[in-house]
């Protein structure tokens, strides 16, 4: 990708959240964001990687690419709003692997990994990016899960909750949900955390959805606005 595409995807994504925070919540909202944003370290973790690629689809769609790309949308729409950001994955790669590992060595590593990132940063939030898959092919819709470790984890994942449903699907009614302890992330980072499930590839719909890349954008300008309402709440 050119530096010139590169500018029309951040241009075009920024327009449409812009659109989002403005239409949804009044202009005033992008002031009451300043005093908070610049403090905190929105820390985006695309999940899977490398060895470990996550869920695949139906049509061999593979989940840790589209991590990455939504990823890489947030954080260039989130900086475009003045966020500081930082990435746990900036590459396909996973963090910390060593082929001289077992594949369940280089998982432990992997979270590992990601936990010490998180610890490392002044200040984060966690924003984690997956992606779902069941059995039952019928089911569909993002959802957000909030870590308990923190009490303002779970005002986030509402906010982003709401703001995924009111740009990509208004038809979902799933609900913020606390996150099962044995998610490791979000049973040891003491910060403000948060899963994001952007859909399931078990559904042949959404699937084709998540396979675009216009919808990555659509994706990234509904959890970036789900984030700005979070900072100008607090």
């Amino acid at each position: 990708m050119d530096k010139r595409t590169g500018k029309r995807m951040v241009i075009g994504a920024a327009a449409l959240a812009l659109a989002l925070v403005v239409g949804m919540r009044g202009g005033s909202m992008v002031q009451a964001i300043a005093q908070n944003r610049a403090a905190r370290t929105l820390v985006i973790d695309a999940g899977h990687g490398g060895f470990d690629g996550g869920a695949v689809g139906s049509s061999g769609t593979s989940e840790q690419d589209i991590n990455l790309s939504i990823a890489q949308r947030v954080q260039a729409l989130a900086e475009f709003f003045g966020v500081h950001t930082a990435m746990t994955r900036t590459d396909e790669n996973a963090l910390g692997y060593d082929p001289s590992r077992s594949v369940r060595e280089n998982k432990i590593a992997d979270i590992k990994a990601r936990e010490q990132f998180v610890q490392e940063t002044s200040n984060p939030v966690f924003l984690s990016i997956h992606l779902n898959k069941f059995s039952d092919a019928r089911y569909h819709g993002a959802q957000v899960f909030y870590s308990p470790s923190h009490p303002d984890s779970r005002a986030l994942a509402e906010q982003m909750q709401e703001t995924l449903a009111e740009g990509c699907d208004p038809a979902n009614t799933r609900q913020a949900k606390q996150a099962e302890s044995t998610i490791y992330l979000m049973k040891k980072l003491e910060c403000p955390a948060v899963i994001v499930e952007c859909g399931f590839l078990s559904n042949p719909e959404e699937e084709q959805r998540l396979s675009d890349t216009e919808y990555h954008k659509k994706l990234a300008a509904s959890i970036v606005t789900g984030y700005l309402r979070y900072e100008s709440s607090g």
